[in-house]
């Protein structure tokens, strides 16, 4: 545990999540993720996994029903300022210095009125709107949305994004200032960090390895083109793909193209599976194409993988174009990245150097424990301010 903290002790920190954050499911496990770290780093005086009263539950699913979701009591200031005062209770008791509150936005916004509170996100309303696939949002539902979202950003003491491009938005589009604006890169979301060095470029087959549950977004067809794409110029290369199945395809998958569905890393078969096809790949191709940071770019640096993908949303956060792998635009079809992959390998020096680029980047950037004490040293130093500025610290 670091020292980083307010006076000379270490910050005192409650925990406040939108479902249990010990769970490593939820989320796929960043706030697990994130208080793990958290607490190597920082005193954890409260962790509260559901803020919101059962008798509050009840309601709000009731209204949901009644009205087939027209009405969300989460966007009432009302409602959610009273469903939260048995959590502020709690918060007051444990004296914490701050409330870190990932990804609840209703609870934290109304948290925010009266505590120190670091919001935590990868995206904002705006920036989304009509970016991910159905998100093409209007409405009266979008406007409470965003103005739960904006108000809370405005009122919040740190908004911590992973990515320049949801911290752009925050500041453009809902006017933070860029001082309370942190942009820390997350780390993986793995159980054992693999005892990994550098790669040298393949010699003979080229495997190539993709990670997504959501073909269409995250740019499947693309993937098994680039690999038909490689073959045609003469490259053996082979593709495995994880979080889908064949079923994705209007055909049955060539041998060269091996689907192994969803993989359970709860389950220690499934952790032997996906440490094994991240061992034997020699590129992480994901051309997504919409993608708020992209987590497995973390975990294939971390294998010492470069990465392939598109540079879109917060993708260039988690792979370093040029140094760490190669993001192409958004325009780029199978061919470009087809190209792309065969001059890399075909250069074996430029490969390696790629290799060990992206393994340091993983130990020195994309790591929780290294997110941890930026964060925990962002949120000392603003405290700090507030403080000595005169502002109201909660």
């Amino acid at each position: 545990m670091t020292a980083n903290g307010i006076g000379g002790r270490w910050l005192r920190i409650a925990f406040v999540g939108d479902g249990d954050p010990r769970d490593p499911d939820l989320s796929s496990g960043t706030p697990h993720r994130m208080l793990t770290a958290l607490e190597r780093h920082a005193e954890l005086v409260a962790v509260i996994g559901e803020p919101w009263p059962a008798p509050f539950r009840a309601v709000r699913k009731a209204m949901r029903v009644a009205t087939r979701g027209r009405v969300n009591l989460n966007f009432s200031r009302r409602f959610v300022r009273l469903a939260m005062r048995n959590t502020a209770r709690r918060l007051r008791a444990a004296r914490s210095d701050i409330v870190f509150a990932p990804f609840c936005t209703p609870a934290a916004g109304a948290l925010a009125d009266t505590f120190a509170v670091a919001h935590v996100s990868d995206a904002t309303p705006r920036g989304m709107r009509g970016y991910y696939p159905g998100t093409d949002w209007a409405g009266r539902g979008f406007d409470l949305f965003e103005e739960t979202e904006g108000r809370l950003i405005r009122h919040a003491l740190l908004v911590f994004y992973p990515s320049e491009w949801a911290a752009q938005s925050a500041i453009d589009d809902y006017g933070l200032p860029r001082e309370r604006a942190a942009v820390i890169a997350w780390g993986a979301n793995q159980d054992r960090v693999p005892d990994t060095a550098p790669r040298d470029a393949p010699t003979g087959t080229l495997r190539l390895l993709f990670v997504g549950k959501d073909w269409s977004r995250k740019g499947g067809d693309v993937a098994v083109a680039t690999v038909e794409r490689l073959r045609a110029a003469g490259i053996d290369a082979e593709l495995d793909i994880v979080g889908c199945d064949a079923a994705v395809l209007a055909s049955p998958p060539p041998a060269h193209v091996r689907f192994h569905g969803l993989v359970d890393k709860r389950d220690a078969a499934g952790r032997t599976l996906i440490e094994r096809l991240y061992a034997q790949a020699h590129l992480f191709l994901l051309p997504t194409r919409a993608e708020c940071y992209g987590i497995v770019f973390a975990e294939a640096a971390h294998h010492a993988l470069p990465s392939i993908g598109h540079a879109t949303g917060g993708t260039p956060a988690a792979v370093r174009d040029g140094e760490t792998g190669i993001l192409l635009p958004l325009s780029a079809d199978a061919a470009a990245f087809a190209d792309s992959i065969a001059a890399l390998v075909r250069d074996p020096a430029r490969y390696r150097a790629m290799s060990t680029a992206a393994l340091a980047d993983a130990r020195e950037r994309l790591d929780w424990d290294r997110w941890a004490e930026q964060a925990v040293a962002r949120m000392a130093a603003a405290l700090t301010l507030a403080t000595t500025s005169g502002e109201r610290a909660r």
